[in-house]
């Protein structure tokens, strides 16, 4: 059997058609080899931008596309590959010089502006701009499909349609099997991903800190005059620390076990922990960091002496299940009562039209006094829990959690809210769509 050239080993690895022992191999090498990195950074460029304009001749001339010829079997076969999209790009090609002289091909290869990186808001971001956030965040999605949510201070720079330099900040990245190959340089390095969920922060005088939520990257340490001098992977739950001083790339502590800090034992793959709630998201601006299956949770604030008596929902026992038939039932804290709160966080990306649940479960230290899960209640808990922002607590509008409706009608599906017997561990299913986002706040005992 004749071996791949490394050409078609990245497209190989693109098309997800290697096999296991062949994907390990080759990023073994793309951690020892800078060259073959920037490869597969181009290899897979090219590929979506063949893609996109192949797809594009066919709707401009009205030709067919695969779905119209094939039978529905068809359609679940393995995207074509660069090489085969060539075919059909080069035939476009030749009829439109023969029926025009090249006139239509003038600037076809001309950036769109559908490629190029803009903000939530629409906005289009220049590339090689220094572009500086001195509060709140920003959320830039890039031609791949990968989405950037930037928090400040910080101070960054979009250089290509698949690559970012941080200069200073912290952001956490989702990037699809689309975007493989998304760079991020810093003052001390770089990180490539590889079809992950991960975060890179970085400060200009300091080092450069990567955390892998899923998937897997690669960080590499770069010398001032920008040439990678050594290179490591790291896998999904993973964090390392690019120290440019000690010229090294080391472990840093499982970040899983960051949430100890705040009362939180552990938590299922489902769930992502983040110590900072971005500003976007606190203030009711939904759609801005969106994940098909993982759900966040954040702290919001610790160690709340009650003002007033507090109305949560606790889980019935399984005797009170049976007899009163509820999912939940309302308990008034008494006032005077030191509690934590964080905010449990859910908005999947999937196409308009369609739900998509996530299952997921946490474990705290210390005993979950209840829930708060409607979202007039989440409005009106704003001023307790709500962390200091300069837009006014009456502009932010909670859409909360739908549990209760499954009574009247046990054949819907709702999303679900369960408290251990205990009550330090709380489970959930929660069913949202593209346009909607699940959240509640979870009370929990303070610390002494």
């Amino acid at each position: 059997m004749n071996e791949l050239n490394d050409d078609q080993l990245l497209q190989a690895y693109l098309d997800r058609s290697l096999s296991a022992q062949g994907t390990a191999r080759l990023e073994e090498r793309l951690c020892r080899e800078p060259e073959l990195a920037e490869q597969l950074i181009e290899f897979a460029s090219d590929d979506l931008v063949l893609r996109e304009w192949a797809a594009d001749q066919d709707h401009v001339f009205g030709l067919p596309t695969e779905t119209e010829f094939l039978p529905e079997t068809d359609n679940l076969q393995p995207r074509p590959t660069v090489r085969r999209l060539w075919y059909p790009v080069v035939a476009v090609a030749a009829l439109l010089l023969l029926l025009t002289g090249g006139y239509l091909l003038k600037g076809t290869f001309q950036l769109k502006e559908a490629e190029t990186v803009v903000l939530s808001s629409g906005e289009r971001v220049q590339n090689h701009i220094r572009q500086v956030l001195a509060e709140g965040s920003a959320e830039l999605h890039f031609p791949t499909g990968a989405t950037v949510l930037i928090s400040a201070p910080a101070a960054y720079e979009v250089t290509g349609k698949n690559s970012i330099h941080l200069q200073e900040g912290k952001f956490i990245a989702n990037v699809p099997s689309t975007g493989i190959g998304f760079q991020v340089d810093t003052p001390h390095g770089r990180v490539i991903d590889l079809g992950t969920l991960f975060s890179v922060q970085t400060a200009e005088t300091e080092d450069t800190r990567v955390e892998v939520f899923r998937g897997k990257v690669i960080a590499s340490l770069v010398d001032p005059a920008g040439v990678v001098s050594s290179s490591r992977q790291l896998d999904e739950h993973q964090s390392a620390k690019i120290d440019s001083r000690q010229k090294r790339i080391e472990d840093t502590p499982d970040f899983r076990t960051r949430g100890e800090q705040y009362g939180i034992k552990g938590y299922s793959n489902s769930v992502i922990f983040q110590e900072e709630l971005p500003e976007a998201l606190a203030t009711g601006k939904y759609q801005v960091f969106e994940h098909d299956d993982l759900a966040f949770i954040f702290p919001e604030r610790s160690q709340v002496k009650l003002p007033r008596d507090l109305s949560v929902l606790v889980s019935p026992t399984p005797e009170e299940q049976l007899t009163e038939n509820k999912l939940h039932y309302p308990i008034l804290l008494p006032a005077g009562t030191k509690v934590d709160c964080f905010r449990v966080y859910y908005d999947p990306a999937l196409q308009e039209g369609t739900f998509l649940p996530v299952q997921g479960e946490i474990t705290f230290e210390r005993p979950v006094l209840g829930v708060i899960l409607e979202k007039k209640k989440l409005n009106r808990t704003d001023v307790l829990f709500h962390p200091p922002v300069k837009q006014s607590a009456g502009d932010i509008y909670h859409q909360g959690t739908e549990v209760d409706r499954g009574i009247v009608d046990p054949k819907a599906r709702y999303d679900q809210v369960m408290l251990s017997a205990d009550r330090k561990t709380l489970s959930f299913v929660l069913l949202s769509g593209e346009k909607y986002v699940d959240e509640f706040r979870v009370i929990v005992e303070s610390a002494n």
